[in-house]
């Protein structure tokens, strides 16, 4: 999957977290290995990204074209909404 451009709003909540320069090109460079979901909730379509050991959450527009936004979970939270069914993995 390659991601063409991040929304205003994504790029600030990188920086939010400290994500600049040399990391933010490893952050970028770590999508392609995402897992896709489905929020069934909000019909949202995401990655679950594994970067500098912890998930990361990464909403996706609705063509999948841009991040929306992004921020940091931990691997309870995911497994609670996979479990739960929540997400719906797409390529899993």
């Amino acid at each position: 999957m390659i991601l063409m451009e991040l929304t205003r709003h994504a790029i600030d909540k990188l920086e939010t977290y400290g994500i600049q320069g040399d990391r933010f090109q490893s952050w970028l460079a770590a999508l392609p290995a995402g897992e896709v979901f489905q929020d069934l909730t909000s019909g949202a379509v995401g990655l679950v990204v594994r970067w500098e050991e912890r998930p990361w959450i990464v909403i996706l527009s609705e063509d999948r074209a841009k991040v929306v936004t992004t921020y940091p979970t931990d691997e309870r939270a995911v497994t609670n909404r996979r479990g739960g069914g929540r997400w719906i993995f797409l390529n899993s």
